[in-house]
């Protein structure tokens, strides 16, 4: 009977491809898989959690690491009480909530993190020891060049 209409919507939702998720990074990932010996998306994993931790950054600075899901998902205290955000900050949202939509899940975050934190100091431009915050072991050609790529990933 309503075969018809049912047979003329798709009945899962389209998602990007990986390598257009991954196209942002490149060729960072490359550099850094080859110049650290890292194996596998190791460097695609880092850079996914640091521009998560950038995020955080610029639209909810006060808020700890473990807020990213909230802030992805559009939920949480920290979320709730953000100030005013402009157009822009809402934009950088829409965008990250398409390259870190695995980050959503709080389990894969927390995961994530705790991956992040097992790496090399030299790798990592952020520390998330005592409340995270910069890394000042790295040098400000490494940390230039990830603050350029966040910015123009969620531009």
């Amino acid at each position: 009977m309503n075969t018809q209409l049912i047979s003329n919507y798709p009945t899962t939702v389209a998602r990007p491809a990986l390598s257009s998720l991954l196209r942002w990074q490149e060729p960072l990932a490359t550099r850094l898989r080859y110049r650290h010996a890292l194996p596998g998306m190791v460097a695609n994993r880092l850079l996914n959690v640091e521009l998560g931790l950038y995020l955080l950054a610029e639209l909810l600075p006060l808020a700890p690491a473990l807020s990213l899901p909230d802030l992805l998902n559009g939920q949480g205290p920290a979320y709730r009480q953000r100030t005013i955000w402009s157009p822009r900050q809402h934009r950088t949202l829409s965008q990250a909530r398409v390259l870190l939509a695995p980050y959503r899940d709080r389990s894969v975050w927390f995961n994530a993190l705790d991956k992040y934190a097992t790496l090399s100091s030299d790798l990592r431009v952020y520390s998330l020891k005592n409340g995270a915050g910069w890394n000042p072991d790295v040098s400000s050609y490494v940390m230039r060049e990830r603050l350029s790529l966040f910015q123009d990933a969620l531009a």
